[in-house]
């Protein structure tokens, strides 16, 4: 049995089925419970209960007829007045509060219960086993010390199917990862691309023991071509995305061994992809904004909420043989974006031409002024400087757009601190392009 059949066969017992599922069947599933989520929010939350521009006639005969209702936005969950919330608050078990871009400094808030942490830690253990063998230790380069975190409920999935999940520090600095990392000598390991990306690069080039890691699990931001190569490079290690957010229960999609898009969790979301400008559904194959319904969740639940990502589903099946549906990443609605002759440079396209040179570790990226793009590198040689500046102004992408737009190319060394590990790699300084 394959990975993604041991999937499919997890979603068809989740969804009562009892056997693998097909497309029918998983569409007839969501039709279910878009109905069912629909008639409880309506009824018990105060938000959906007094939105406006709702069907006269809330049932869906079909899944497309969801495009009939109005989309949620990160506003409306960080203004929370009236309030998404669909049950007491006695019944959360965890209450998380992030930032939100562009709302002022109001911050979302996000309710889940028992059911919803438990719906999380079962996605893990069988996303998991399609990539990880039973047994094999695996390093959580997440944090994982706050209990029902993304590391805590990653590491009980593990636990779950017999592998052995050990958290490795990433509030300190690169070596005492990489420390952790040789003592330990994981089969595989999970963690954001610059935490990995910055481990990786550092073992390449201090002097010490090699390590090989089977596969690595890469979330909470894009991949790029040079960072698949150098994992694969000097780990040995197959890279697995996986796309998700504090909206979506963490896990939303996770790549297979075709590499060819990410499955989604249909056992709790519906996904959907707009124009970003005008809200209209798009068919599969367009590329727009990603917006998920969630399918089993009391608590809190998001009817048509935009994630702000983009993306596209794909239009063909997918060679693993997986009925799951593909979503098709390709960065943030509104990303900061580098401008260019004609087009903006997305940070991923500077990201992949900086971590192709040999000796970075790790890079900031900032626009100053709007004039000068600023690189402030992490590398053990000073002689890496003149590597990137050239790499830079040579790439047949970023060097014509930086001079047409009269942007000068400065690489520097970093300044200390040092970067923290745990980030999303972004251009500063940037406003950004709505």
């Amino acid at each position: 049995m394959t990975g993604s059949a041991t999937l499919d066969a997890w979603v068809g017992r989740t969804i009562g089925v009892g056997w693998l599922p097909t497309r029918q069947d998983l569409d007839a599933y969501q039709l279910r419970c878009l109905n069912e989520t629909i008639g409880r929010a309506r009824l018990e939350s105060p938000f959906y209960r007094s939105q406006a521009g709702w069907p006269e006639t809330p049932h869906l005969a079909e899944l497309k007829d969801i495009e009939r209702f109005p989309l949620t936005t990160a506003d409306d969950l960080a203004r929370s007045d009236p309030s998404l919330i669909a049950l007491p608050l006695r019944d959360a078990v965890r209450l998380v509060t992030i930032p939100t871009s562009g709302t002022s400094g109001r911050q979302k808030r996000l309710f889940f219960t028992e059911a919803d942490i438990e719906a999380t830690v079962a996605y893990f253990e069988h996303g998991m086993a399609t990539l990880v063998r039973p047994g094999s230790c695996v390093a959580i380069a997440f944090p994982a010390e706050r209990p029902d975190s993304v590391g805590d409920l990653l590491m009980r999935g593990l636990d779950r199917f017999g592998a052995f999940p050990v958290a490795v520090p990433v509030d300190g600095p690169v070596e005492t990862l990489v420390t952790a990392l040789r003592e330990l000598q994981p089969a595989a390991i999970a963690g954001m691309p610059v935490t990995l990306g910055a481990a990786a690069r550092y073992m390449a080039a201090d002097g010490g023991p090699s390590l090989r890691i089977e596969t690595a699990l890469v979330s909470a931001d894009s991949v790029s071509p040079s960072f698949r190569a150098a994992l694969a490079v000097i780990w040995g290690t197959e890279v697995f995305e996986h796309w998700g957010m504090t909206e979506t229960g963490y896990g939303g999609a996770l790549g297979c061994d075709a590499h060819d898009g990410l499955h989604l969790r249909e056992t709790d979301l519906h996904v959907e992809i707009v124009d970003a400008d005008t809200g209209r559904a798009l068919p599969d194959g367009s590329e727009g904004e990603i917006v998920i319904t969630t399918l089993r969740r009391r608590g809190l639940p998001l009817l048509r909420y935009r994630t702000g990502d983009s993306g596209s589903i794909a239009e063909s099946p997918c060679r693993c043989g997986s009925v799951l549906r593909r979503l098709r990443l390709s960065g943030r609605i509104g990303e900061p974006m580098v401008p260019g002759e004609g087009k903006r440079l997305r940070p991923e396209v500077i990201d992949d031409a900086i971590f192709a040179v040999d000796g970075v570790i790790d890079f900031l990226v900032e626009l100053r002024s709007g004039r000068r793009l600023v690189v402030g590198l992490v590398t053990p040689d000073p002689r890496t400087v003149d590597e990137v500046r050239s790499a830079l102004r040579s790439h047949p992408a970023i060097g014509p757009a930086v001079r047409a737009a009269g942007i000068d190319i400065a690489v520097e060394m970093a300044a200390d601190p040092p970067p923290a590990l745990c980030r999303k790699r972004r251009v500063l300084g940037v406003e950004s392009v709505i």
